[in-house]
């Protein structure tokens, strides 16, 4: 019998003032967390750094990342939606049921 996969789009927009150094750690927390909804990404795109349409939190720029989620089972939504909502570096995300 064949198992249904649940796949999963998710774009993160950084503050254009946040280092490398510190977005990798976030991205990985990321798929740590995807990890325990038994989860992977399978694969990760970094988009650059885009001019906004409006400003989000002061900001007109930021610095885009796409990632390409597959499960087994749903992902819990409200769990990502606190996770991400703690991440101060993460000004916005988009988080697509393909």
């Amino acid at each position: 019998m064949k198992t249904k996969r649940f796949n999963y789009e998710l774009v993160m927009e950084f503050s254009p003032k946040t280092e490398e150094k510190t977005k990798q750690p976030i991205i990985d927390k990321v798929e740590k967390w995807f990890e325990s909804q038994d989860s992977k990404v399978v694969s990760k795109d970094h988009l650059g750094v885009k001019q906004l349409v409006y400003k989000i939190k002061d900001f007109d720029k930021a610095d885009f990342w796409m990632l390409n989620i597959e499960g087994e089972k749903p992902i819990k939504l409200v769990e990502l939606n606190l996770f991400l909502n703690r991440e101060i570096n993460v000004i916005r995300y988009l988080v697509i049921k393909k």
